[in-house]
């Protein structure tokens, strides 16, 4: 759970572009206010598309009738890791795609949301939590980073952005070196899960020991 609060996050925007501070975040607090608050929410969700430590997992869903794979309401992006081919011999790939008020696991190769019973289909999920629940130096990074847009759009001052620019990166460092070793990356883990997959497998769909790939790594 990160230290800073949303507020503090929306005065440290407007700080850095020169304006004044506010109590708090109510709908009468101003106009600045309001943009500023509509940046952090975006660099929010940019963020968590990269796939943090705590916002990202991998789940294996097992059909026990052919249907639709409904994904969670707050997903932000999945992918089928697994291997699948459809009946024309084509990989099968898929994302989640809102459909009908639900979150659905969707067949990019067959255009449908149509899915086979008895097989094991193992996505790769990003879902959306809140400005609380990120860890203090990701949120020390966005805060940067929408401090930066914000202050170029409002004053487009560039001597102000070079100076953001640099605490932006240094931020983002960090935050990147936090959330690596929440994920605790090896040489071997540092990869797409799909890139993973691949990296484990005998050979697609077999257990030919001629097909045994002898420098995987487990």
């Amino acid at each position: 759970m990160g230290a800073i609060t949303k507020l503090e996050a929306v005065n440290h925007i407007l700080l850095m572009a020169g304006e004044s501070l506010v109590n708090d975040l109510d709908g009468n607090s101003g106009l600045d206010t309001d943009v500023a608050l509509l940046v952090l929410d975006r660099f929010v969700q940019d963020y968590q598309l990269r796939g943090m430590a705590n916002n990202s997992y991998v789940k294996e869903y097992d059909l026990s009738a052919a249907g639709n794979i409904e994904l969670q309401t707050n997903t932000l992006s999945a992918e089928l890791i697994s291997y699948h081919t459809n009946t024309d011999g084509d990989t099968i790939f898929a994302t989640a795609k809102p459909t009908g008020g639900k979150i659905l696991l969707y067949n990019n190769t067959d255009q449908n949301g149509d899915w086979e019973a008895n097989k094991k289909y193992k996505v790769e999920i990003v879902f959306a939590i809140t400005w609380e629940d990120m860890d203090t130096p990701i949120q020390r990074a966005v805060m940067a980073a929408a401090a930066r847009q914000y202050q170029i759009v409002m004053q487009g001052d560039a001597d102000v952005d070079n100076y953001l620019s640099n605490l932006e990166t240094l931020y983002l460092i960090k935050a990147k070196g936090s959330d690596i070793d929440d994920k605790h990356y090896s040489i071997w883990r540092s990869v797409s899960g799909r890139a993973l997959s691949n990296l484990n497998r005998s050979g697609y769909g077999t257990n030919d020991s001629s097909k045994f790939r002898y420098w995987r790594h487990s």
